[in-house]
C-alpha cells in the first residue's frame, strides 16, 4: 500500500461525502495511486446521519474505505491515531473532513516524496539546515472557498514568535511581513514565491498534510493530550527536533472550508490551550507565565480591537471568554 488518506469525521455527513469524491476523483488522475490506496474513516460518535451515509459509500467504493465507529468524541488527535496505527500506507495523509482535493493534488504530494533525496547524514548538520534533504512532512496549499489563499502553519512557538501573534506586530505594513508568527496570517501570511519550490516551513496544519510513515514511527503519534487544536504544532516540534524537514507543496490544492465541526471560539479558546500545554511541556518553566500574560494581553488588545474599532460585539465576546480560560 502507497497511500493511506485519514479522515476523521463528527456530524459533518454532507461534507464528508463529498470530501471523499473530491479524494476518488483525485486518486482517479493517478493509476498508481488508485491501486495503492485505501481511505480510512474515523467517525467520533456523530449524532448526524455520517455513520449510515459513509456505510453506504463504503459499501459502492471500489477503492478501500474503512469506517472505524466511535462510542464518544474521543478529539482530533486520538481519532486520527486509531486511522494511523490501521494505515498500511508508506505515506499517510491526515485530511479534515470540511475539504475538496483538486485534481492533481494526491499525485503530486506523493510523488513529490517519491523523488525526494534523503540524506540522514546532512540533515543533522547545521551548515545544511536550509535544505530539504529529510523531507518527512508535506502539506498542501490550502484555498479559502472562494479560491483565495487561506493562511497555512506558522513559526515554531517561541515567546518572540507568540509575542507578536498576540500583539498583532504581524499585520505591521510592510515590516509584518518579515517577522516570525505562530501563526502566519494577515500581512505575515507566507506563500510560496516560486510556483515549482516547496516552501519550507516550522509547522504546517494537519488539514491537509501528508506524513511518511517513518516519521510516526520514530518521534510517535500525535499527543492525545490535546484534544483539538495544537497537536499539529506539537507533532511537527518533535518531528524537527528529529531533523525531518517540514515543507508545504506549492501545487498541491486543497480547498478548505474551515470550523465545520467546531465554533470559532472553541477555535481560540483551543488554540490558546494548545500553546499552554506546548509551554508546560517543552518549555523552561520560567516561560510559562510569560506565555500566559503574552495571550492574556492579545486577549485584551482584540476585544478593545473588535469591540471598539470595527463594533463586532460577537467576536470581543469571544475574545472575553477566552480571556477567563487563562
Amino acid at each position: 500500500m502507497l497511500l493511506s488518506i485519514i479522515i476523521v469525521s463528527y456530524n459533518t455527513a454532507q461534507l464528508t461525502l463529498e470530501t471523499l469524491n473530491s479524494v476518488k476523483v483525485s486518486l482517479s488522475k493517478s493509476p498508481q495511486l488508485q491501486k495503492q490506496a485505501e481511505i480510512i474513516v474515523i467517525d467520533n460518535n456523530s449524532s448526524d446521519k455520517s455513520v449510515s451515509t459513509l456505510s453506504a459509500l463504503a459499501s459502492q467504493s471500489l477503492i478501500p474505505i474503512h469506517l472505524l465507529k466511535n462510542r464518544a468524541n474521543l478529539g482530533f488527535a486520538k481519532a486520527n491515531n486509531q486511522g494511523i496505527a490501521k494505515a498500511k500506507g508508506q505515506y499517510l495523509l491526515l485530511l479534515n473532513s470540511d475539504t475538496l482535493v483538486e485534481d492533481r493534488a494526491l499525485e503530486r504530494l506523493v510523488s513529490t516524496f517519491e523523488k525526494a533525496g534523503t540524506d540522514p547524514g546532512t540533515a543533522t548538520l547545521a551548515s545544511h539546515a536550509g535544505e530539504l534533504d529529510h523531507l518527512g512532512i508535506l502539506a498542501a496549499t490550502l484555498l479559502n472557498p472562494d479560491k483565495t489563499l487561506q493562511a497555512q502553519g506558522g513559526s515554531f512557538p517561541t515567546l518572540w514568535s507568540l509575542g507578536i501573534h498576540m500583539l498583532m506586530l504581524d499585520d505591521l505594513p510592510i515590516l509584518g511581513k518579515w517577522l516570525p508568527s505562530t501563526q502566519h496570517t494577515g500581512l505575515n501570511q507566507r506563500q510560496v514565491q516560486a510556483p515549482n519550490q516547496l516552501q519550507q516551513q516550522d509547522w504546517v496544519g494537519a488539514t491537509a498534510v501528508l506524513v511518511k510513515k517513518a516519521v510516526f514511527d520514530e518521534v510517535g503519534l500525535l499527543d492525545e493530550d490535546i484534544f483539538m487544536y495544537g497537536e499539529d504544532v506539537e507533532f511537527c516540534m518533535r518531528a524537527k527536533f528529529h531533523h525531518w524537514d517540514i515543507a508545504v507543496h506549492p501545487q498541491a490544492l486543497v480547498t478548505h472550508y474551515g470550523s465545520a465541526s467546531s465554533s470559532s471560539e472553541r477555535a481560540i479558546q483551543g488554540e490558546l490551550q494548545g500553546y499552554l500545554y506546548i509551554w508546560s511541556k517543552h518549555k523552561p518553566f520560567w516561560q510559562l507565565q510569560v506565555a500566559k500574560t503574552l495571550m492574556r494581553l492579545g486577549c485584551l488588545l482584540r476585544m478593545i480591537i473588535f469591540g471598539t474599532i470595527f463594533g463586532n460585539a460577537t467576536k470581543a465576546t469571544i475574545y472575553s471568554r477566552a480571556l477567563e480560560t487563562l
